[in-house]
C-alpha cells in the first residue's frame, strides 16, 4: 500500500513525526506530577492555548473503553466543545516509535474530533496495525490543534519548527495534498528544500521534482497549539485506571508499574 496514502473522510491525513527527543519515565508521584505540568501545552500564537492534558487524558480513556467495553464506563471529555482542525499522535516506548497519527483540516467540534480521531490514528493509521491491549501502557499521545492558517507567497514562505505546512501540487491529471506538522523538518534535520522535496513525496510524486513543479506549489502554513502525555501521567490523574499487562485487566493500586 502507498505509505502516505491520505484519508478522505472529513479531509483526513496521515502525517509524518518522528520521536520525541525525550522520554518522560514515571519515577516518584511528585516528579510524575511536574512533569503533567510541564507537558501543559503552549500555543504558538499566545499564551493561552486551547489544547490541554485532559484531552491526552480523554484519548487514552476512548482506546481503553474500546477494548474493555464491559469493564469501564462510557469516557466523558472534560474541556471545551470548540472547533478545530487537528490530530493526534499516538507513540509507543522508550523511543517513543510513531505507532498512529491521522488529523483532519476539516474544522471539528473538540469533543467529537478528539475521540473520532484518538481511534482512528490508534487503530485506523494503514501504516500500522492496529494498537493491541497489551500496547497501552507502553503508548505516549500528543493532540495537535491547528490554528493560524495563512497562504505562503511561495513555497519557502514559512519558518522550521514555527510552522506546520500544507502543499498542493498537480502530478499528472490529479491534484495532490500532504502536510507535515511543525516539528518534522526540525526532528529530522531538514533544511526547507529538503522538507518540500520530503513532503512531495509523501503526497505521492514518483518523477522527477523540478523547480517549475516548486514554484507551481500551492503553501498553506499553520501552528500548532499542543498537549502530551504518557500513560505514566495518564495514571497519575485517574482514579481506578486499569493496568494494561498482555491484555488482561486489572485495578491499579500503588500507580504504574
Amino acid at each position: 500500500y502507498n505509505e502516505y496514502k491520505s484519508y478522505l473522510r472529513h479531509g483526513s491525513m496521515e502525517c509524518l513525526t518522528k520521536k520525541r527527543r525525550t522520554q518522560q519515565s514515571p519515577s516518584s508521584s511528585a516528579t510524575n506530577k511536574k512533569k503533567i505540568k510541564e507537558s501543559q501545552p503552549r500555543s504558538s500564537s499566545n499564551n493561552m492555548s486551547k489544547a490541554s492534558v485532559e484531552m491526552c487524558v480523554y484519548c487514552f480513556d476512548v482506546i481503553i473503553a474500546h477494548h474493555f467495553r464491559s469493564k469501564v464506563e462510557k469516557p466523558s471529555p472534560n474541556f471545551d466543545n470548540d472547533s478545530y482542525p487537528l490530530f493526534v499522535t499516538w507513540t509507543i516506548g522508550k523511543e517513543d516509535r510513531l505507532r498512529g497519527c491521522i488529523g483532519t483540516f476539516s474544522s471539528l467540534s473538540l469533543h467529537k474530533g478528539v475521540k473520532e480521531y484518538a481511534l482512528t490514528s490508534a487503530f485506523n493509521d494503514t501504516r500500522f496495525d492496529p494498537i493491541p491491549k497489551n500496547e497501552i501502557s507502553q503508548l505516549s499521545v500528543t493532540v495537535s490543534l491547528l490554528v493560524d492558517f495563512e497562504d505562503g507567497t511561495d513555497y519557502l514562505d514559512w519558518d522550521i519548527d514555527i510552522h506546520g505546512i500544507k502543499i498542493t501540487f498537480e502530478s499528472g491529471r490529479s491534484s495532490r495534498t500532504a502536510t507535515f506538522l511543525p516539528d518534522v523538518a526540525r526532528e529530522e534535520g531538514w533544511t526547507k528544500e529538503e522538507t518540500i522535496d520530503a513532503l512531495l513525496r509523501k503526497g505521492g510524486l514518483r518523477g522527477n521534482i523540478t523547480q517549475t513543479l516548486k514554484d507551481s506549489i500551492k503553501l498553506v502554513r499553520y501552528r500548532c497549539e499542543k498537549a502530551a502525555m504518557s500513560f505514566a501521567e495518564y495514571v497519575k490523574v485517574k482514579q481506578n485506571v486499569p493496568e494494561l499487562l498482555n491484555g488482561s485487566y486489572v485495578a491499579v493500586e500503588n500507580g504504574c508499574h
